[in-house]
């Protein structure tokens, strides 16, 4: 099988122009309503919070096949946003909603930003920084990058983007770039892991190591860790063009 994703680098400088983003019938749909908004800010436990510009929309998105499509889950941490649960796990329908940003993609999704992450990381922990951006550095890296170039909500939420349909293109990128980055020494990094099993180590815990398991919940079952680091291994069997 034949994966699709979303070549960020492509459309850096001017994303609403993008096919992805135009709001045509073979769309992602468009830009959200252009509302007056302060821009976001982001909060990552005790370091210092990112204060990103906002972009061009910002309300109910408009055009394209999802224009009608309803969010149920959060927001979890968006500012200004609410849930009728305290943690944002209730049951909260309204409109998708996104904020396309040329200044967030441009900053951080262009050809030189994928050149400089496949050149210079020599292992994984460099590769995994350099992607996310370093934890404090003010930096979003092509992952965090990707993520606000759409925004909104529920697409700048840590804890609900994937109930933006874009997600997943975008993260069927960041899977093709670990996957190039694998292939350029297979057998010194097939099977590189590295980091805790928390999120920025909170709370505290053990490196996670390939005998581990990821719980899949609803959409599968139970796997090692070590089954889930090949494309082509495992229960994968697909490649990007």
């Amino acid at each position: 099988m034949i994966d699709s994703y979303w070549a960020w680098d492509l459309d850096a400088l001017d994303p609403a122009r993008s096919p992805v983003f135009d709001g045509s019938e073979f769309s992602m749909s468009g830009n959200g309503r252009k509302v007056n908004k302060s821009g976001v800010t982001l909060r990552m436990g005790s370091y210092e919070p990112i204060h990103l510009p906002p972009g061009t929309g910002g309300g109910c998105v408009r055009t394209g096949p999802f224009k009608h499509m309803t969010v149920n889950l959060g927001p979890v941490s968006l500012d200004g946003t609410s849930n009728p649960r305290g943690d944002g796990m209730g049951y909260n329908p309204r409109c998708l909603k996104r904020d396309l940003n040329a200044y967030i993609s441009s900053r951080w999704t262009q050809s030189r930003d994928i050149d400089r992450l496949l050149s210079t990381s020599k292992d994984i922990w460099t590769f995994q920084m350099a992607m996310q951006g370093v934890p404090g550095s003010g930096e979003l890296g092509v992952h965090g990058g990707g993520h606000y170039t759409w925004g909104g909500d529920p697409g700048g939420d840590l804890y609900t983007s994937p109930g933006d349909p874009v997600f997943y293109l975008h993260h069927a990128q960041i899977d093709r770039l670990w996957a190039v980055w694998q292939g350029q020494d297979v057998e010194g990094r097939r099977e590189a892991i590295s980091g805790t099993s928390t999120f920025l180590d909170v709370p505290p815990s053990a490196n996670v190591t390939l005998e581990d398991h990821i719980d899949l919940g609803v959409v599968g079952r139970r796997r090692s860790i070590s089954s889930l680091m090949s494309t082509s291994g495992g229960p994968f069997c697909y490649r990007y063009a």
